[in-house]
């Protein structure tokens, strides 16, 4: 579908609203429209206009408009003036807050490719292109590209533009306009996967640890000693939801890798709870867990023998302050004296080893999904 810049043309067709206005600069703006309903609880603003035209101008001069409410006068009618409320999320992203309401209208973006051209006397005058598009034939960008942009997070980014290049993406799970950089790994099995962890050795190990508190803080993940909190794991699952945890480390010296990921049933995701800090009961080791094709740890294949190696659990028991905050670098899994994944304890920087020296290049990353 293309769209061509003219001045102050309004289309009603088939329930689509089409607005272009070279006064205001845009080439195109494109909405559908349900009457008798609304978007609950994704507001960013709230005005009195005259008409839905007036709506349309609020939401289209905003880059993190994705839709707006028109609702009917409340307070003397005479003045009919109307409330408009621009979200930053539409009803197919927010399905559930989608609601029947007698009398008010919703109005949601649909992507649509727009060519911008206007030639006059051999001179080419080019309008901005909507949100989600660039260039002079405003093509596409893609999402997670640029903090114009983002993606709510990997997996999204992954699933709405087919991304398969692993790298820096920018990501508001939020949707509040507040992105972010981070790494995104796109390949390993399917893809999608968050970066939350990530500590490689250098020609001088490290003495001390990048602790992210906040999960914003994943931005850092450039330094290569970042580990991320409880806590911070906490807070990135309230606004994302992930459902697996990937643990991947590597250590040169010993040849040794431990790579698996959380399965997908109770078992698994009793693991991703724990490790988010949404309980305190150290989760069961044995099939919680999928090893990867490159593991060919000790740690892996010995489940049963995890935590003091008889109870089969994973992480450290009791109730020491450290071991509850640390949880993804303290002990996240270890069989005792003898496989350990372990960064800040007596033998620091273990990875399916007791107290082997790291050597430059050995890693410990975790992914979420």
């Amino acid at each position: 579908m293309a769209c061509f810049c003219a001045t102050n043309l309004f289309l009603v067709s088939f329930g689509i609203f089409l607005w272009t206005g070279d006064a205001a600069g845009f080439c195109a703006s494109v909405f559908e429209t349900q009457q008798d309903h609304t978007l609950l609880g994704q507001v960013i603003q709230t005005v009195n206009v005259t008409d839905e035209f007036q709506c349309h101008r609020k939401c289209i001069g905003n880059s993190t408009c994705k839709s707006f409410n028109v609702h009917p006068p409340k307070i003397n009618p005479m003045k009919n003036l109307k409330t408009c409320e621009t979200n930053y999320q539409t009803r197919q992203t927010k399905p559930k807050q989608y609601k029947k309401k007698i009398g008010s209208s919703y109005h949601g973006s649909v992507e649509v490719s727009c060519v911008n051209i206007m030639e006059t006397n051999s001179q080419k005058k080019s309008g901005r292109c909507q949100p989600g598009y660039s260039g002079k034939q405003c093509t596409a960008v893609k999402k997670g590209s640029s903090p114009d942009f983002p993606g709510v997070s990997c997996k999204d980014i992954r699933k709405s533009s087919n991304a398969q290049k692993n790298g820096d993406y920018w990501i508001d799970p939020k949707g509040i306009g507040l992105p972010f950089k981070v790494y995104c790994e796109m390949t390993t099995d399917g893809g999608g996967w968050l970066l939350v962890m990530n500590v490689i050795t250098g020609s001088s190990h490290y003495n001390q640890l990048s602790v992210v508190t906040s999960y914003r803080g994943i931005s850092d993940y450039h330094s290569n000693k970042m580990v991320i909190t409880t806590s911070a794991m906490k807070e990135l699952y309230r606004d994302l939801h992930f459902q697996q945890i990937r643990f991947h480390c590597r250590k040169h010296s010993v040849g040794r890798t431990f790579h698996v990921v959380t399965a997908a049933n109770s078992s698994g995701n009793a693991v991703v709870q724990y490790f988010s800090g949404l309980t305190n009961v150290a989760p069961v080791s044995c099939g919680s867990y999928v090893r990867m094709e490159d593991d060919n740890s000790g740690l892996a294949r010995r489940c049963s023998e995890w935590n003091h190696g008889k109870s089969g659990k994973w992480s450290r028991t009791g109730q020491d302050w450290n071991y509850s905050v640390q949880r993804l670098y303290n002990h996240a899994a270890w069989i005792v004296n003898l496989h350990h994944w372990d960064l800040v304890d007596r033998n620091p920087f273990e990875c399916d080893d007791y107290g082997a020296l790291p050597s430059s290049g050995d890693f410990w990353k975790v992914f979420v999904r």
